[in-house]
C-alpha cells in the first residue's frame, strides 16, 4: 500500500516536469546565421521553463507538509531541479555565446557589405572617369574635324571668290576689246601717235591715248610673262644641273672608294706574294747574302760584326731578286747603291 502511494506521488510530482533528455529536445541549437527571432524564441522557452520550475518548487513545500512519506521523492525532485537549473545556466551561457557570435558575424557581414559597396563605388568611379575621358577624346576629335571642315569651306569660298573676280576681270577685258575697233588693233604705235597729233577734239585724243596706254600695258605684261617663263625654265635647268652634279659627285666618290679599296687589296696581295717569295728564297740564298755582305765589308776595310742590318739585307735581296741574268757577276750591277749603303754603315 505504501509503495503504491509512493508511485502515485512520483507520477503526480513528475507529471509537469520534463526529464533532461526530453527537455533538450525542446531547445534548438542557434547557428550564427539565424535571426533575432530564433534567439527570442529560445529565450522565451528558457524563461517559461524557469518559471515552471520555480512554481513547482513552491508546490513542493505543500507536498512536504501534506505527505511525510515523500522525503525520498522530494530529494529526487530537488536533484532533478538542480540538474535542470544547471542545464538552464549552460543553455543561457551557450545562448549568450551564440548571440555574441551572431553579433560578430553580423558585424563582419556588414563590413563585407560596406567593402563591396566601396568597391562598387570605386568601380563606378573608374568607369565614369574612363567614360568622361572617352567622351572628351570624341569631343576633341569632333572639334578638330569641324575645324578642318570649316577651314576647307573657307578655302573653297576664297577660291570661289577669286574665280568670280577673275571671271569679272575677264568679262571687263572682253568688253573693252569689243569696244575697240578692229582697225585700231592692227595699227602701230606710230600710227596711233599720228592720230593723236591729227585729232581735232579732246575725246579723240583721250580715246587714242587710252589705246596707247593699253597697248603699252599689254606689252609689259607679255614681256613679264615671257621673262617669268624663261626664268622658270632657267631655274629648272639649274636645279637639274645641280642634281646631276650631286649625283656625279656621289658616283665619283664611290669610284674613288672602289679604286682605293682595289689598290689596297692589290698592295696587300703584292706584299703577301713578296713575303711568300722571300720566305721561299731566303733560306736557299742566305749564305750568298752573308758572303756578299762580308766581302763588301772587307773590301771597304770594315772588320768585325756578324749581324746583317735590315737595310743591307733588303738591298741585297733586291739585287738578288730583281737583277737580270743567272751569273753572279750580273748581280753586282748596282755597285753605287751598295757603296752608298756601306758608307752609311
Amino acid at each position: 500500500m505504501h509503495q503504491k502511494s509512493n508511485e502515485l506521488v512520483n507520477e503526480a510530482t513528475y507529471e509537469g516536469i520534463e526529464l533532461p533528455e526530453q527537455r533538450s529536445r525542446n531547445f534548438q541549437v542557434i547557428s550564427p546565421h539565424l535571426g533575432d527571432e530564433t534567439a527570442y524564441c529560445t529565450t522565451e522557452k528558457s524563461n517559461f521553463l524557469y518559471y515552471s520550475i520555480m512554481e513547482h518548487r513552491n508546490n513542493d513545500l505543500h507536498y512536504k507538509c501534506m505527505i511525510p512519506c515523500q522525503v525520498t521523492s522530494d530529494l529526487n525532485e530537488e536533484e532533478t531541479i538542480a540538474l535542470l537549473l544547471k542545464e538552464l545556466d549552460i543553455l543561457k551561457a551557450s545562448n549568450k555565446k551564440l548571440q555574441e557570435k551572431l553579433t560578430k558575424e553580423d558585424k563582419e557581414q556588414r563590413k563585407l557589405k560596406l567593402k563591396l559597396e566601396l568597391q562598387e563605388k570605386a568601380t563606378e568611379a573608374q568607369i565614369a572617369e574612363k567614360t568622361a575621358a572617352l567622351v572628351e577624346d570624341v569631343y576633341f576629335a569632333q572639334r578638330e574635324r569641324d575645324e578642318a571642315i570649316m577651314s576647307r569651306l573657307q578655302l573653297a569660298n576664297e577660291e570661289r571668290d577669286e574665280a568670280i573676280a577673275r571671271a569679272k576681270h575677264m568679262e571687263m577685258s572682253l568688253k573693252l576689246l569689243e569696244n575697240i575697233n578692229p582697225e585700231e588693233n592692227d595699227m602701230t604705235l606710230q600710227e596711233l601717235l599720228n592720230r593723236i597729233n591729227n585729232a581735232d577734239t579732246g575725246i579723240a585724243i583721250q580715246k587714242n591715248g587710252a589705246i596707247i596706254v593699253d597697248r603699252i600695258y599689254k606689252t609689259k605684261e607679255c614681256k613679264k610673262r615671257i621673262t617669268a617663263e624663261e626664268m622658270n625654265a632657267v631655274i629648272e635647268e639649274r636645279d637639274a644641273a645641280l642634281s646631276q652634279c650631286k649625283r656625279l659627285e656621289q658616283e665619283l666618290h664611290h669610284l674613288k672608294e672602289q679604286n682605293q679599296t682595289s689598290a689596297n687589296n692589290v698592295r696587300h696581295l703584292t706584299a703577301e706574294n713578296n713575303q711568300e717569295r722571300a720566305l721561299k728564297v731566303v733560306p736557299e740564298r742566305a749564305s750568298l747574302v752573308k758572303g756578299m755582305y762580308h766581302a763588301m765589308r772587307k773590301e771597304n776595310g770594315l772588320l768585325g760584326g756578324t749581324h746583317i742590318p735590315a737595310a743591307a739585307l733588303s738591298v741585297f735581296l733586291d739585287i738578288i731578286f730583281f737583277s737580270r741574268g743567272n751569273n753572279l757577276k750580273n748581280k753586282w750591277c748596282d755597285r753605287q747603291k751598295i757603296n752608298n749603303l756601306m758608307d752609311s754603315l
